[in-house]
């Protein structure tokens, strides 16, 4: 992405959903413009990911859908970015242009605020809603539900897991780390500057990825991020040191990690340059290394810390429009893929990660992470489920990122983070 793109970025991020009730009033201001009810079977458009886990199974089964249902499927893909672009932009505008929307879970509750949602109690059969409820982690539905009211269902599940590189901690007389003190010791005695080989691996970038990174290991210390009226308090003592304890981290990764991307994070450990990803959100490593490499990678649940072990809950899930064309096509597709059937017997099949129980049961040894990954989702946490988060996250993740370059000491990065966060939730009525 260009500079230019990136500050666009940042800043949806970081006034989301401000920017969402900006665009419902003035909405209301110009009129409704409601789009044209579409005789059920003509077309849905579906804006989702291109390619991976979370998007090749929706360009993959559109033809099955249609086949079962008779509703054809116009797949607009793109990467997660711009995705999150064309979702702000065509919500601003009331477009007509999606229908189904693939929605990162952290985005949910501020689109379902902002009116921007379509609700599904009503749109899909209370019996198919109970058995999906029935098969789910309870947090998928704390996830994708707002007010009582269901505004999505979690498709694709996923959280972070440890990838490491076994021959390297072979080399170096080290097991496979157990604790995050365990792992800042393996990643700095297997720095081997002379062999390209090097420690710790991560997202850090302060787009997508900062905050997800200090996180896990804040929470795994017991660490606690708003309080009982939920004000901001994870610039304490705690969280000063996790942030202390990471930035030792990223001195193991390699020239420039401190702004890696997550396609930076996934190379590295495919092509046998990093070590320790303790906060891998996708199988990419695995999939794309070379026969060497791809022998020597394992996946784990991520390490304990002094109180317990917490990688980060993830996922997007798809989502009905409030200005598509056809709401009750559009809540058929978004039920089939969510289907027992389509979750067991064909997501998995053509790339994708199932959110229900009962399909990562029957699918566990169909890739070589999925016991790792279905370890990590019994004991993942779930992310403050409010409106805010978003812009939550996009603040702090900044200010990390400033501390990863070197450019603040994790004192000020926290404390001008938590001075933020506090703006925002003043600003929200919290308090």
């Amino acid at each position: 992405m260009t500079s230019s793109n990136i500050d666009k970025f940042q800043t949806t991020r970081r006034g989301l959903l401000k920017g969402a009730a900006a665009m419902t009033g003035a909405a209301a201001v110009m009129g409704a413009f409601p789009a044209p009810s579409l005789a059920a079977g003509s077309a849905i458009n579906v804006l989702s990911l291109g390619e991976g886990m979370f998007g090749q199974p929706f360009v993959d089964l559109s033809s099955e859908f249609t086949k079962a249902t008779g509703i054809k499927v116009n797949n607009i893909t793109m990467g997660y970015n711009e995705a999150i672009q064309k979702q702000v932009a065509a919500f601003a505008a009331n477009s007509s242009a999606y229908d189904v929307v693939q929605v990162d879970s952290i985005y949910l509750k501020g689109y379902a605020k902002a009116g921007h949602l379509l609700p599904l109690d009503d749109l899909i059969a209370a019996d198919e809603l109970k058995d999906f409820f029935s098969d789910i982690p309870q947090s998928f539905r704390e996830m994708y539900g707002a007010d009582g009211k269901t505004y999505g269902m979690a498709t694709i599940g996923n959280c972070q897991r440890l990838i490491y590189n076994k021959a390297h901690l072979d080399a170096a007389g080290l097991a496979a780390p157990e604790t995050w003190d365990d792992l800042l010791t393996a990643s700095q005695k297997v720095v081997d500057t002379d062999a390209n080989r090097f420690g710790f691996i991560a997202g850090t970038e302060k787009l997508a990825k900062a905050f997800s990174v200090w996180l896990p290991i804040y929470w795994a210390n017991g660490g606690v991020l708003f309080d009982d009226k939920m004000k901001p308090i994870f610039a304490d003592q705690n969280g000063v040191d996790t942030l202390a304890f990471l930035l030792e981290l990223v001195k193991t990764m390699p020239p420039g990690g401190a702004a890696y991307t997550e396609g930076d994070e996934v190379k590295a450990m495919a092509s046998g340059l990093g070590t320790l990803d303790p906060v891998a959100w996708i199988p990419d490593a695995h999939v794309t290394a070379d026969a060497k490499v791809k022998a020597e990678l394992v996946s784990a649940v991520p390490p304990k810390g002094k109180v317990t072990t917490a990688p980060v809950m993830g996922g997007l899930g798809l989502t009905v429009s409030r200005y598509g064309q056809d709401p009750k096509a559009s809540a058929q597709y978004v039920a089939w893929f969510n289907s027992r059937e389509v979750q067991s017997n064909m997501i998995v099949q053509h790339g994708g990660q199932p959110c229900r129980n009962s399909a990562w049961e029957a699918n566990a040894s169909a890739k070589p992470w999925f016991p790792a990954v279905a370890a990590s989702l019994k004991v993942a946490k779930v992310r403050p489920q409010i409106p805010e988060w978003s812009q939550v996250d996009g603040e702090v993740g900044v200010q990390l990122s400033r501390a990863f370059a070197g450019e603040i000491s994790p004192k000020e990065a926290l404390q001008t983070a938590q001075s933020s966060v506090d703006e925002i939730m003043r600003d929200a009525g919290y308090y």
